[in-house]
């Protein structure tokens, strides 16, 4: 059953990284589009998925907490200043796109949204990197220090998630609002990433356990984010750097299994899926509660998407 849970936790952390990603990627492009009345128009293609995206934050979140508390609490000490400024960013992001179109001076939202774009994308991918890396767990099954942000490999992983949800905004953008593609910054995505995957062959964790699977999904990601600079067909890019915002969190998870944090101090100490999983009774209590209203979260989101699917008027 911990294993059946922990792919729950992978779907939801998909969905939050494709759709969060999306707004992170927007966010930033905000300084990109000159006047209030661009910049407004891109929220508005956003708005009405906005809220719903978020949620997927939540998600993640509570799975953790409930089906996997050693996982949680040991992952968020280890990167407790990459947690601590996903909140803020988190708080900052829905508060300033909510509030701009009410506010009479928009130029202190306009500086706000992208930095909390911006703050949320690098808090997630020092999240990836800490996992790839491995954490001072001891002998006594805690984490003792944050080691992983001294390596410059975790810190390039989160430029490239930032890179990867920028290409996702510009691709969404470009496919509601006729947004002139940037196939440059899809070149640049895909640079970065391939860089970071490299710095993980370099690095070699012991964590990593399967480093073939991972590898494999990791270059699908990058020549997804490529290719969707040329795509001709605006939906079948925005379509691929989904894509590519997807598999970073199949790649890792697949390269740490049946890990899911590994220790650098003592590789006895690393936490397996069984070992970081709750008790099967509450295991089983969530199947019962919990695990019915995944569908119905996935069935309203899809609903949503299908409403407001057609491409909305230029701002030119």
């Amino acid at each position: 059953m911990s294993t059946a849970w922990y792919l729950i936790l992978g779907g939801v952390a998909v969905a939050y990284f494709v759709l969060g990603g999306l707004d992170q990627g927007v966010a930033m492009l905000l300084p990109t589009l000159r006047g209030d009345d661009r910049r407004r128009e891109a929220l508005n293609a956003l708005g009405p998925m906005f809220l719903g995206n978020e949620v997927w934050a939540v998600g993640v979140a509570g799975v953790l907490i409930a089906a996997f508390p050693r996982l949680e609490g040991e992952l968020f000490t280890a990167a407790y200043p990459a947690v601590v400024a996903a909140v803020l960013g988190l708080v900052a992001l829905s508060a300033g796109v909510q509030l701009r179109g009410r506010a009479r001076r928009r130029g202190g939202f306009d500086v706000l949204v992208p930095a909390a774009g911006l703050t949320l994308a690098t808090a997630w991918g020092l999240l990836f990197g800490v996992l790839l890396h491995g954490v001072p767990i001891g002998a006594d099954g805690h984490v003792h220090g944050l080691e992983p942000f001294g390596d410059p490999a975790v810190w390039l992983t989160a430029a490239a998630n930032v890179l990867l949800v920028l290409a996702h905004g510009a691709a969404y953008l470009h496919w509601k609002l006729g947004r002139p593609r940037r196939p440059g910054l899809h070149l640049l995505a895909g640079g970065l990433a391939a860089l970071a995957l490299g710095g993980w062959w370099l690095a070699a964790p012991a964590g990593i356990r399967n480093p073939a699977a991972g590898t494999v999904l990791a270059l699908v990601a990058v020549a997804a984010v490529v290719v969707a600079g040329w795509v001709p067909r605006p939906g079948a890019a925005f379509a691929a750097t989904a894509v590519a915002c997807a598999l970073p969190v199949v790649a890792a998870a697949s390269a740490l299994f049946p890990g899911v944090l590994a220790s650098t101090l003592d590789p006895g100490a690393t936490v397996t899926v069984d070992g970081a999983a709750a008790g099967d009774d509450t295991l089983r209590l969530l199947t019962l509660g919990a695990a019915p209203l995944l569908p119905v979260l996935v069935a309203v989101q899809a609903a949503c998407w299908w409403l407001f699917r057609r491409r909305t008027s230029p701002y030119w």
